[in-house]
């Protein structure tokens, strides 16, 4: 194509690579927040997760007049779809030993005995106090879900 005086327009090869290393170094910085997003999100999905479990246990406790589920398995029953919905936000999977599973040792500050990330732990005393546990992107979350007492 030919400019107002005849010569060629167009971009040269230098423009060009300019643009190829701003693009470059803007994906740079971009892709790790990305990621860490990511991870944040899935953890606060791990922590809602917990929450569920929770609202689920204290559900269990008031239909069984104040008795806590002996077993996780009791109180993924009274999840959604009976625990079908219930998924793991890191790799989306459910069920047992995926998004959740039950510790027999009760602990007020246990955690989930599982390095599967974003599975939820349940944990219950003589069916008198349970403890639900998450495990996150490093480790433990450090949070732990009780029924008060």
């Amino acid at each position: 194509m030919r400019g107002p005086r005849g010569g060629q327009q167009g971009f040269t090869l230098i423009e060009l690579m300019i643009v190829v290393v701003v693009i470059g170094i803007l994906a740079a910085i971009a892709i790790p927040n990305f990621i860490a997003m990511q991870n944040r999100a899935r953890e606060g999905g791990t922590k809602a997760n917990m929450h569920t479990f929770q609202l689920a246990a204290e559900d269990y406790g008031v239909q069984h007049d104040g008795v806590y589920a002996a077993d996780a398995a009791d109180v993924a029953a009274l999840l959604n779809g009976g625990g079908a919905g219930f998924k793991n936000p890191f790799d989306r999977t459910t069920g047992l030993e995926h998004a959740w599973r039950d510790r027999a040792a009760y602990s007020p500050v246990m955690g989930t005995g599982s390095g599967v990330k974003g599975i939820v732990a349940y944990a219950d005393s003589a069916t008198q106090k349970y403890c639900i546990a998450g495990h996150g992107v490093a480790g433990a979350i450090p949070l732990r879900l009780t029924n008060g007492s």
